[in-house]
């Protein structure tokens, strides 16, 4: 079984990489991003909806898409975030970049119940309570031009367009909430809500 769990991973690990390659402008940001910090990852819905498009046989469109940039430094200010946004919106003036370092996080995000989250540990950390698994992923390209990828909660419902909640941090209300108001079953129509099962 753990084999098998591994070829799939694998494999899912190649298509992504594949995706991202033949992907001109989105290879490009990720040039580009490696040159203003090489800290920082691609992450969540610019890699979900690229696989998505490829898996509905779609046309991926970034131009015009908010694009969340992540990084993980504690010593970090918010002005260093404020500088590779500004980078990166000279380059690419036609997408919404919304860069966060996840070391952070803590200080300004509540549970519902208004407790404070506890600081995260590393960016894997952070990564994994986002509140879906198929949105649970960060990329970025290293300096021999290989893609590093961060999924803490796997590649299986990515790309088996599963929409399944996390339940680290978000309740399920939420969840179902975020999905509504995304139009994701609408948008793309071959995916599955898991249902969760009390």
């Amino acid at each position: 079984m753990m084999s098998t769990f591994k070829n799939i991973s694998v494999c899912y690990e190649h298509q992504i990489k594949s995706l991202v390659f033949n992907h001109t402008i989105l290879f490009q940001y990720l040039k580009a991003l490696r040159t203003i910090s090489e800290h920082c990852y691609l992450s969540a819905g610019v890699i979900r909806q690229l696989v998505w498009s490829e898996l509905h046989h779609d046309q991926y469109k970034i131009e015009g898409s908010e694009i969340d940039v992540i990084f993980y430094d504690p010593a970090s200010d918010q002005e260093y975030e404020k500088h590779i946004q500004q980078a990166l919106h000279r380059q690419f003036p036609y997408n919404d970049w919304d860069v966060v370092n996840q070391a952070t996080v803590h200080q300004w995000y509540l549970k519902e119940n208004g407790e404070q989250i506890a600081a995260y540990c590393s960016l894997s950390d952070a990564i994994s309570v986002w509140p879906e698994t198929a949105t649970a992923i960060a990329i970025r390209l290293r300096q021999n031009d290989q893609l590093e990828i961060i999924a803490p909660l796997g590649l299986t419902d990515l790309f088996e367009l599963k929409l399944r909640w996390n339940p680290r941090l978000v309740s399920h209300d939420l969840f179902l909430n975020r999905v509504r108001q995304k139009r994701w079953l609408e948008r793309w129509p071959k995916l599955q809500l898991v249902e969760y099962e009390k």
